[in-house]
Formats: structure tokens, C-alpha cells, sequence
């Protein structure tokens, strides 16, 4: 390269920065006149404390399609030092999914009457019905301060529905699509929300009845995954089935043909215990429920989630006949050295509808 031919290509860049350089100028200048910005318009005084509110509430939409989120903050509310933070996990349909004529206040008193620190609690609540999703978070805004403990509530907004009604939502035909939008919704409700919190509490909406010491209880077990006996009503039978240890049945052939087909295959015990038929304070389980689930942080972290396939069985091009939603999360959680376990003595309960 001569000389001239340097001069020339360095005199070319260097009038394109000075050509930037100029319409830098000229935009922000016109901005800040059509801002009628002044410098003496700052003052210092303008950021005192208490100039802000101590709890804040954002709304934003998601980046996905049909999702809103929602967040309520209260820096005034600070974690019990010692203990372990919690994080309270619920998915919510609609309006029916409280039961029972209850409601997001309803809830919150369950939570409320837990013996352990409200300031070491966070709330996560995933509505997947607009109509609720406002009322859940209408309810938090007029909420006085000293009646909201904790230091994070977290709603979220996600349209999406397996378009099953309530009164079919047991029906065999309708439990794998069920169960694979449950696991999709409890996975996003999961991943969104979960930051430093050292465990993870998972609680049905339509619970009506939790021990007031399980949380505590959990926590000082020092066990991975754990879940409790659960039955309806106050003197009904236990109802959370999907909670066992032992043998289930397995496909034959012909059945598996029909798997591999796109047919469905109702998974069932072929001998099994159930976590109300345990003996001991904590009994080992091969697969859990969700009504009342227990994670340790690191468990979820690591991978440990809930599945949205029957993977015992599976294909790369066709669904397994066992383990989704829950019951993979144990079967993932065993692979990783994670145990699962059962508390028979400890009884929540679930509505009767």
C-alpha cells in the first residue's frame, strides 16, 4: 500500500466518524429541547427516601404470547437469618380451581398459618385464566402492607388449556394431555420464578388443610423430595395416587403396539403402597403427587423437574406408558442420586369437589 492510497482511506474514516459524530449531536440536541430538559430541573432533593413507597408492583408482559406477569416487592420485609428461604408454588386455572366458593384469600390464610417466618416465604401463582389473574393481583394492590408478610409475590399469566372440564379432569382418556399442560405449566411457573430460595413448596389450589408445622417439619428433615398424605375432606379417603412405592403394571405387547401408535395406555399399580399405607415418619417413595410436594433447591436446579411425557418406556418418536408429570420428576430425581419420601402421619387436606 503506497502512502497516498493510506492518506486517503484514513482521511475517508475518519470524515465518517466525524459525520456521525454530528448527527449524534443533533439528535440528542433535539431531544432534549423537545423534552424541555434543563439541567436545573435535577435536583438532588427530588431522590430522597422518602419519596418512594417501600413496596413496588410491576406489571409487564411476558415475552410469550397471551402471558402477563405481575410483581409485588416489599423491601421493608427481610429474611429470618438462620432459616431457610421457601418458596410457595400454585397453579390456578380459573376461578373454579380455588373450590368451593374460596379464593386467592383463602389460600394466602393456608400459607399464613404455616409455624415458620412469612419474611422467609415468597409467593409464585401461575393463572392461566385473565379473569383471575386480575383478581389475584387486584387483591394484592389493595392489600394493606402489614396484612402482605412477604417479601415477594410473583403472578403470571399463561393462556393455555388442555380445554378439559373440571368434572372430566379424572377421565383415563383425558390424563396424559392433563398431566403433560400440568407439567409445561408447573415447569414455567418454576423457571420464571425461582431465584435464591433454598426450597421449593408445592401446594395444590384446592387444598383446604395443611399442618401448620409440615413446612418446618420438611425443611429440618433435610430430605430432597417429600410429600404428604392427602385425603378429601376432613373424613374422606386419601386421593393422592400418585404417590407410591413398589410394582406397576407394564404394557403387553399388543398394548405396546397401540403405545407406539399414538394410542393410550392408563398406567396402574400392580403392587404398590401408597404414602398413607406407609409405617414409618418418612417412608421412601418411588414416585410423588403434586397436592403437597417438597424440593430441596438444588434438586430443581440440577435438572429435576416435572415431565411432560410418560418417559418409563419411551421412544424417540413415541410417548412411554409411565412417569409423567410428578412421577417423572422422581424418576429424573433417582438417576441424580435424589431420593423421594412420603409422610403418612402428616394429613393434608384436599377439597371434596
Amino acid at each position: 500500500m503506497t502512502f497516498r492510497t493510506f492518506a486517503q482511506g484514513s482521511s475517508a474514516f475518519h470524515l465518517r466518524y466525524i459525520i456521525l459524530a454530528g448527527m449524534a449531536m443533533y439528535f440528542f440536541t433535539y431531544l432534549f429541547n423537545f423534552a424541555d430538559f434543563k439541567p436545573s430541573d435535577f435536583k438532588p432533593s427530588d431522590f430522597k427516601p422518602s419519596n418512594f413507597k417501600l413496596s413496588s408492583t410491576e406489571t409487564k408482559p411476558s415475552h410469550y404470547t397471551n402471558s402477563y406477569e405481575f410483581r409485588y416487592t416489599n423491601p421493608s420485609v427481610h429474611p429470618v437469618s438462620g432459616k431457610q428461604t421457601v418458596l410457595v408454588l400454585t397453579l390456578v386455572r380459573n376461578r373454579e380451581s380455588w373450590s368451593d366458593d374460596r379464593t386467592f384469600s383463602d389460600y394466602l390464610s393456608i400459607v399464613k398459618g404455616f409455624d415458620y417466618p412469612m419474611s422467609n416465604i415468597n409467593l409464585g401463582v401461575l393463572a392461566s385464566d385473565k379473569k383471575e389473574y386480575n383478581a389475584i393481583t387486584d387483591y394484592i394492590k389493595q392489600l394493606p402492607e402489614d396484612q402482605n408478610p412477604f417479601p415477594q409475590i410473583h403472578v403470571i399469566l399463561r393462556e393455555k388449556d388442555a380445554g378439559i372440564a373440571r368434572k372430566d379432569r379424572k377421565a383415563d382418556n383425558a390424563q396424559g394431555e392433563r398431566r403433560r399442560l400440568i407439567a409445561r405449566l408447573r415447569n414455567y411457573l418454576l423457571y420464571t420464578t425461582l431465584r435464591d430460595e433454598d426450597s421449593v413448596l408445592w401446594i395444590d389450589s384446592d387444598m383446604i388443610l395443611i399442618p401448620n408445622d409440615l413446612l418446618g417439619r420438611m425443611i429440618d428433615s433435610g430430605k430432597d423430595v417429600i410429600t404428604t398424605a392427602t385425603r378429601s375432606g376432613p373424613r374422606g379417603g386419601f386421593i393422592d395416587l400418585n404417590a407410591w412405592i413398589g410394582e406397576r403394571i407394564k404394557p403387553n405387547a399388543e398394548e405396546q403396539a397401540i403405545i407406539e401408535q399414538g394410542g393410550v395406555f392408563v398406567p396402574r399399580p400392580k403392587s404398590v403402597k401408597f404414602t398413607h399405607e406407609l409405617q414409618e415418619e418418612f417412608g421412601e417413595l418411588d414416585s410423588v403427587g403434586g397436592t403437597v410436594l417438597f424440593v430441596r433447591g438444588e434438586v430443581h436446579r440440577e435438572g429435576v423437574a416435572f415431565t411432560t411425557n410418560y418417559v418409563i418406556g419411551a421412544g424417540w418418536k413415541y410417548e412411554g406408558y409411565d412417569g409423567i408429570e410428578s412421577e417423572g420428576l422422581c424418576y429424573v430425581a433417582g438417576f441424580l442420586g435424589y431420593k423421594c419420601w412420603g409422610m403418612p402421619h402428616a394429613i393434608a387436606e384436599h377439597s371434596e369437589h
